[in-house]
C-alpha cells in the first residue's frame, strides 16, 4: 500500500482533471469492456508486428488478476468524464439495483448490452496490466498510429500507474524491445530501470527484450515524480480524465 496517504484520495483525484492552461485533453481512458473486444484487437493487430501473439481479451477480461484500460477520442473533451461512464454497466452509488433477489442473480449471469453502434465510443489505444502478488507488470501498451506522439501512451502510462497505486502494487515491471531507444526514454522519465535481457523474447525476429522495473512506487520519492509527471502532462497536452474503475 501507500505510505503516506490511503488509495480512496488517490483515486478520487484519478478520476479528475489536473489544472491546466491548455485546453482540456481530447482523449479519456476507462476500463475496457467486452464489446471494446473488436476496436482494441484492430489496434493491437495495427500496433504490433504479424509474429505478436494476440491478446485473449475475452479470457483476460474475466482474470481478477488483469486490468485492461482503453484510451478513446472524447466527442467533447469538457464532457470527458461523463463520456468515461456513458456505458458503464454497474448500477450508479445513488442508483442502486432494483427487484430484489431475483433481478440481482440475473444481473450477475446477464449479459450487459452493448451501446447503440453510432455511439460506441473511438478506441485509439490500450494498456494491459498483471498483477502478481506486490508486483505490477505491463503486459502490452499500444496507440494507433496515427495517434500518436500526442500524449496518448504517456497518458495510459500514467492510469497504469494510478490502477497499479489502487492496487497496492509494490513495483511496476515490464519488457521491451532492446533497439526500441524512443519506449525506453519514456518509461525511464517514469522510474524504469534496466534488470535485465530476455534472449529471443520477440517471436517475430527473435529480438531480445529488456526487463525494465521501477523502485517501490508507494515511496514519498516516487509519489513525488508521479505528481510532477502528471502535471507536466496536464500542462503540455490539457488535462485529462483517468477513470481506472
Amino acid at each position: 500500500m501507500l505510505e503516506s496517504e490511503s488509495v480512496a484520495p488517490l483515486m478520487d483525484r484519478a478520476i479528475s482533471t489536473y489544472g491546466s492552461p491548455a485546453p482540456p485533453m481530447g482523449f479519456f481512458v476507462r476500463p475496457m469492456r467486452m464489446e471494446d473486444i473488436p476496436q482494441t484487437s484492430a489496434v493491437e493487430r495495427a500496433c504490433f508486428p504479424a509474429g505478436w501473439i494476440a491478446t485473449p481479451f475475452k479470457k483476460e477480461l474475466k482474470n481478477r488478476s488483469a486490468v485492461y484500460l482503453v484510451a478513446c477520442e472524447a466527442a467533447d473533451p469538457k464532457n470527458a468524464l461523463a463520456e468515461a461512464h456513458a456505458f458503464d454497466h454497474a448500477p450508479a452509488p445513488e442508483e442502486p439495483a432494483k427487484g430484489g433477489l431475483l433481478q440481482l442473480v440475473k444481473g450477475v449471469f446477464s449479459q450487459p448490452e452493448p451501446p447503440p453502434e453510432d455511439q460506441r465510443q473511438k478506441i485509439v489505444g490500450f494498456v494491459g496490466v498483471w498483477f502478481m502478488v506486490d508486483e505490477a507488470h505491463i503486459t502490452v501498451i499500444g496507440v494507433r498510429d496515427e495517434h500518436r506522439r500526442h500524449g496518448i501512451g504517456e497518458l495510459l502510462l500514467l492510469a497504469a500507474l494510478e490502477v497499479s497505486f489502487q492496487r497496492g502494487a509494490h513495483v511496476m515491471t515490464l519488457e521491451v524491445r532492446v533497439s526500441n531507444q524512443a519506449a525506453q526514454g519514456l518509461y525511464k522519465k517514469y522510474g524504469y530501470q534496466a534488470a535485465g535481457v530476455r534472449k529471443g523474447y520477440y517471436t517475430d525476429n527473435k529480438e531480445d527484450a529488456l526487463i525494465m522495473t521501477t523502485e517501490a512506487i508507494g515511496s514519498s520519492a516516487y509519489r513525488a515524480r508521479y505528481e510532477q509527471l502528471a502535471q507536466e502532462h496536464a500542462q503540455r497536452w490539457g488535462a485529462s480524465v483517468r477513470w481506472v474503475g
